[in-house]
């Protein structure tokens, strides 16, 4: 199987990575091994034990294993991070230098039509990352019209997220909904006119992101990580987080905000400000770095990149 992804901003995330030391690593979502390979060839690594729940990834990962002996790839999802680590690792726990999350979807997943991810191929409607057994077109043909619209809105912030689940629920009392061109041209015909040839990203985008996120309970997965990963990383260990929707990029940003002593609250509409949490992190990245205008040129998809960055202070 050919590999086609393009690591997002991987430059960004080499700066943050030390040069002045040999370092352990975990590259907490391996895809297609870019930003692995690029570590393992450009620093001193002692170990570097990458993490990705798709079994596909075990593809990706033949050519470092026979490469690098301080390679070692663990199917799991991430949320188990400390669990996968303390069972597959030569590394101990708490002596990690850098963690690194990429959230954003493979072009090896993506460009894959029987994978069922993106809306561009005709194939069945499945989104399943792995550690899961829903999917897509089972939420789409049995879920009420209530709590589609619930999904449609709270993971992807859609708009139309009513009327879209209206109509799919009237269409399939006709027929299963089975395929993602199927889904996305009803998305589509919902759309005014001038909104979606003005809009830069295609009506189903929001719906198909939903669905992915809920499948895959990508939100929960995260916030599970992120907490582990504070444990696992040594003093003045980096934790370097590359998001792709602000539902992602908020649950990062609170991260690092409430492990940074920073005052908080989960939401704006709360009169009172959350307790200062332990001061663990220091946020490195005031404000998010996004990708270069060349790169947005060269890979489209690395346009909604947002990349933070925290490091342990004991």
């Amino acid at each position: 199987m050919k590999n086609s992804h393009i690591p997002v901003m991987l430059n960004e995330v080499s700066s943050f990575i030390p040069q002045d030391k040999s370092i352990n690593v975990i590259d907490a979502t391996f895809g297609g091994g870019g930003y692995s390979e690029s570590i393992l060839k450009n620093f001193d690594v002692c170990h570097l034990t990458a993490i990705d729940r798709d079994p596909i990834s075990n593809i990706f990962a033949l050519d470092l294993n026979k490469r690098y002996k301080n390679f070692s790839l663990i199917n799991g999802c991430f949320s188990n991070i400390d669990q996968l680590i303390s069972n597959n690792s030569k590394v101990e726990k708490n002596n990690f230098d850098v963690i690194i999350f990429d959230l954003g979807l493979s072009t090896n997943q993506l460009d894959n039509g029987d994978r069922g991810f993106s809306f561009s191929y005709d194939g069945p409607l499945d989104m399943r990352m792995g550690c899961n057994s829903t999917k897509a077109s089972e939420v789409i043909n049995n879920y009420s019209e209530e709590k589609l619209a619930d999904i449609f809105f709270k993971f992807g912030e859609e708009r139309l997220s009513r009327r879209i689940a209206k109509h799919i629920v009237k269409l399939r009392k006709i027929k299963f909904i089975d395929s993602t061109v199927e889904l996305a041209s009803l998305i589509k015909k919902l759309y005014p006119i001038n909104k979606a040839y003005k809009s830069k990203i295609h009506p189903a985008t929001k719906t198909f992101q939903a669905l992915r996120i809920y499948i895959n309970d990508e939100l929960n997965e995260l916030s599970l990580a992120l907490s582990k990963s504070i444990e696992l990383l040594s003093p003045k260990g980096r934790l370097i987080v590359v998001s792709f929707q602000s539902l992602e990029d908020r649950i990062v940003k609170d991260f690092f905000n409430h492990n940074s002593g920073k005052r908080w609250r989960s939401s704006r509409h709360y009169p009172e400000l959350a307790d200062e949490g332990p001061i663990t992190f220091k946020v490195i990245t005031k404000k998010p770095i996004r990708p270069s205008e060349q790169e947005i040129l060269n890979n489209s998809r690395s346009r909604s990149a947002k990349l933070r960055v925290g490091e342990k202070v004991n």
